[in-house]
């Protein structure tokens, strides 16, 4: 499992079955107290941010049935399709995302990448060039695209009280200060302008099912065991996303370019920079911002480029430009398999005997017992995002190092603490929640032994705050 720090009663589990998608709510047991002990593969700790300094917090036992190898979301390998209760890999080509910094030293990171898709991705283009190659040849196929056009103002039709109270704040804050004719301009905006296909309904099932494989590899990579069912979406001239958010689809967002060079113009993903997200930390007035301040522009290309993101940041994708007279030509699109990695768990990387790993989750519990004490003292500010620590051992069982392979932790500056104490000097130490917590959970893990085995062994752990 993977540690769960969120304001929920029942942890969602998204799993990806090859022709559907199931979710099942588990219905954790509550344990009052936290020094329980606990198998990780068995509990998830849920955290709730409250208005006070300290955080509330119980740890949920779920049933050991909701943490096995998963083989039904993807197969690894012919030695993986054993019904372990462990997420072991041996492969030693597992797809890599390229962040992998020591865990005081990491930082939050909005987007990360790899080309370790590339081989799939090939395929893929290959199917979808095949599809659209004789545009005089009928094929029914062709009618199952979604052509997906909504405007901002499209289907607000709340159904309840509490949704209409929602779109109420969402809406209409600060209505007395809109200019007339504001929110219609607003809502006349196109929010979404592309075809899209569930992904299983357009390639066969050999290339889905290496897909899949391939991209719950790589989540697996940084403890996330599934995916959602994933798209294909097609932008020709004009078509685009404006800016959103897709928080509540999973902790981190994929897309993963079928895009040949030089068919099209724009098409980038774009986001909002960091920077932009605490405009008023520290502001400095005598500065101006332009575009390349406050955007970034992700290229489309190449294709087998695969980018990971955090969804909570404002994104969406630049208005596509199609080629001089083709421009709404399938052929020349662009094209992308997106969709979001969900359900952390630990995660166990080279070879290991199951035998040991039952000890090793053992030692994992009892090193993260003071972290979760931590958290829930409220010695440490409240943190909301997604935190992957890989340990890395060598030959004889020691840790090496701890690092981060992804990292998307931001401090809640409702529960900001200001000035926490002063260095021998007599400055002020400013209270950095985000680097206490990493710094807690190396301190915890950096003094672990797993045993003799082979060196390159790794072990992933995840923590998701929100």
């Amino acid at each position: 499992m993977g540690f769960m720090f969120h304001d929920s009663t029942n942890l969602l589990r998204a799993h990806y079955l090859p022709h559907c998608y199931c979710n099942t709510i588990a219905a954790p047991v509550s344990i009052s107290n936290h020094k329980h002990k606990m198998n990780l593969l068995c509990a998830a700790v849920l955290f709730n941010g409250l208005t006070q300094q300290a955080w509330s917090f119980t740890i949920k036992i779920k049933p050991l049935g909701h943490f096995t190898a998963h083989t039904q979301i993807r197969k690894l390998h012919s030695t993986q399709e054993s019904q372990s209760q462990f997420n072991i890999d041996t492969n030693e080509n597992t797809p890599q995302l390229q962040l992998r910094t020591s865990l005081p030293e990491c930082q939050y990171t909005q987007v990360m990448h790899t080309n370790d898709l590339m081989p799939i991705s090939t395929e893929l283009r290959k199917h979808y060039d095949t599809h659209f190659q004789d545009p005089r040849q009928p094929d029914g196929n062709r009618f199952v695209w979604d052509p997906w056009y909504v405007n901002v103002g499209d289907g607000k039709q709340p159904q309840n009280d509490d949704e209409n109270t929602a779109q109420e704040l969402n809406m209409n804050m600060d209505e007395d200060h809109l200019v007339p004719g504001e929110q219609e301009a607003t809502d006349g905006q196109t929010q979404y302008s592309l075809k899209r296909i569930q992904a299983n309904n357009f390639f066969n099932d050999h290339d889905f099912s290496t897909l899949v494989e391939d991209l719950t590899l790589l989540g697996r990579s940084i403890g996330l065991t599934a995916i959602t069912p994933p798209w294909i979406s097609m932008y020709t001239d004009g078509d685009m996303q404006n800016l959103h958010t897709d928080a509540p689809q999973g902790p981190v967002a994929f897309v993963l370019s079928l895009c040949r060079e030089h068919e099209f113009q724009g098409g980038e993903t774009i986001m909002l920079k960091p920077n932009v997200m605490e405009l008023w930390k520290g502001f400095d007035g005598s500065v101006g911002m332009e575009t390349g301040s406050i955007m970034r522009y992700i290229p489309p290309t190449p294709l087998g480029r695969c980018i990971v993101f955090d969804p909570r940041v404002p994104h969406g994708v630049n208005r596509v430009k199609g080629s001089s007279g083709n421009g709404n030509d399938p052929r020349k699109a662009r094209v992308v398999v997106h969709g979001w990695f969900n359900n952390p768990e630990v995660c166990w990387f080279g070879n290991w005997e199951e035998n040991d790993l039952e000890k090793m989750n053992a030692m994992l519990d009892k090193a993260l017992q003071p972290i979760v004490e931590s958290l829930g003292s409220g010695e440490i500010g409240r943190v909301c995002g997604y935190l992957a620590c890989r340990i890395e051992i060598d030959e004889d069982g020691d840790v090496k190092d701890v690092v981060g392979v992804c990292d998307t932790l931001q401090a809640d500056w409702d529960d900001f603490r200001g000035v926490i104490g002063y260095d021998e000097e007599d400055r002020p130490v400013m209270e950095e929640a985000s680097s206490d917590i990493k710094l807690t959970i190396y301190e915890n893990m950096k003094g672990l032994n797993f045993g003799d085995g082979d060196d390159g062994r790794a072990v992933v752990v995840p923590f998701a705050f929100e």
